[in-house]
């Protein structure tokens, strides 16, 4: 069985020799995706709450420090009440992570910078990504989450492990309240038919795929990753479950991407009930 890894460094040459100029171009094009996010009885005080969303940073070999300096200016430009970051922090060695967790640690937002782990984070050292990024301020959510004094019920923010480590979404959402709005950080979107099925929470972020990464002739679903086939990019209904899957901000293999432009996303809760009248 060939590997993602193994697929996309072995398609180099013919990526570069078809398309590679514009892929590498496309590695840059940062996009700003702004989605509404419609809850059900979501509190007054919630209206308009934004989330700001970095996945899939891969730092360096190909990704460099300039274009992410650029993507966390974009993000804190866009004036947060809260920035989430989706895993992926590191791709060939865990040791970049010294650098990236400064980098990230000056996003302004309102309630701070949380975090999950992705699965390169487990193969290349977990713990080291984990100590950076909390001796600079980002809060790392792994099977646990924290309560925003937001709105009546509060606004509860839940992190998972990654499938590559220990998901626990029972863990995650001990502190979820009844009447309350809970959002889920997951690094692989393909857990949410299983948040789904728990009921607890409105609103499911998470990167991984890339979107494939390069989406051309069907080339993607060679690309996309295991946990993150059927929920690869863009927003999904799944049941009452609200799920966003960002296409990220790096690459891992090759250091291009056609079709599938990286993503600061911008989520904005809103009453479900306004959002079906204006619409």
């Amino acid at each position: 069985m060939v590997s993602r890894r193994s697929f996309l460094s072995a398609s180099m040459l013919t990526l570069l020799s078809a398309g590679g100029v514009k892929g590498l171009a496309e590695a840059l094009d940062l996009r700003v995706e702004e989605v509404p996010v419609p809850v059900p009885r979501l509190c007054s005080e919630l209206e308009g709450f934004r989330i700001v969303a970095l996945s899939d940073f891969h730092f360096l070999p190909y990704t460099q420090i300039d274009f992410l300096k650029k993507a966390i200016q974009r993000a804190s430009s866009l004036k947060p009440d809260l920035v989430v970051l989706l895993g992926d922090f590191v791709d060939a060695t865990v040791e970049s992570i010294h650098e990236l967790a400064p980098v990230l640690a000056t996003i302004n937002a309102r309630h701070g910078v949380m975090a999950v782990l992705g699965n390169h984070d487990h193969i290349q050292g977990s713990q080291v990504v984990v100590e950076a990024l909390s001796r600079h301020g980002i809060e790392v959510l792994v099977n646990r989450g924290i309560l925003l004094p937001c709105g009546l019920g509060g606004l509860y923010i839940a992190g998972t492990d990654s499938l590559s480590g220990r998901f626990q979404l029972r863990e995650a959402l001990l502190g979820s309240r009844p009447g309350g709005t809970t959002v889920l950080l997951a690094h692989e979107p393909d857990v949410a038919d299983y948040v789904a099925a728990d009921g607890r929470v409105n609103l499911q972020l998470s990167g991984h795929s890339h979107g494939g990464q390069v989406r051309c002739g069907g080339v993607e679903r060679l690309l996309l990753p295991r946990g993150g086939r059927k929920y690869a990019f863009g927003s999904y209904k799944v049941g009452d479950l609200f799920v966003h899957t960002s296409r990220g901000l790096g690459t891992t293999g090759l250091p291009l991407r056609l079709g599938s432009p990286p993503e600061v996303t911008q989520l904005i809760l809103t009453n479900a009930v306004d959002a079906s009248r204006a619409g």
